[in-house]
């Protein structure tokens, strides 16, 4: 019994000290499109998924695939979630998102847009460790130009609206207090 102890105690400092090793605080990507990465993932070749994600099936919608897919991918890593962020924030642009916006705080949601589809990537922090990442893709508005030098939609014209009628006061009196 004392040398499965020892073994056991053994495994366990050689897994904290593999955790504790490395440097870098940035996740390693993989490209989901590739023979490596886990099945739930390989459709999926226009966004990147960090190394070790977990796809949540309850919560993920994937119609279509490869660079055409439409839906939601989340999934959870056990990176924190400024780390996740900082992640999404340097490999969308590596895909051929272009940035929009980014908030970045206790939920990060940034935006991108690639070509006739838009992306939105929001970052939460685990219940006790880890993040979930939610990465929503769908096709563009076309109800918006698509280029800065489109000519700018114009303002809808507002007509006042109609007088009404004078509304009529209504009394009103304080209540009894209760009994």
């Amino acid at each position: 019994m004392g040398k499965a102890r020892s073994i056991l105690v053994a495994g366990w400092i050689a897994l904290l000290l593999a955790g504790c090793s490395g440097a870098s605080t940035s996740l390693p990507q993989t490209q989901a499109g590739d023979p490596g990465a886990p099945i739930d993932f390989q459709l999926l070749t226009d966004i990147p998924i960090p190394s070790g994600a977990t796809m949540d099936n309850d919560r993920s919608l994937i119609l279509g695939e490869r660079d055409r897919w439409t839906g939601r991918v989340v999934m959870k890593l056990w990176k924190p979630g400024p780390e996740a962020a900082a992640f999404y924030q340097v490999q969308m642009p590596q895909f051929g998102w272009e940035p929009i916006m980014a908030v970045t705080s206790g939920i990060s949601v940034m935006s991108y847009v690639r070509g006739d589809r838009a992306a939105t990537v929001q970052v939460e922090r685990g219940s006790m460790w880890g993040s979930t990442v939610s990465v929503i893709v769908g096709h563009r508005s076309t109800m918006l130009p698509a280029a800065s030098n489109a000519a700018p939609l114009a303002a809808p014209v507002l007509e006042p609206a109609p007088r009404a009628a004078p509304v009529e006061r209504v009394r009103s009196e304080p209540l009894a207090p209760r009994r």
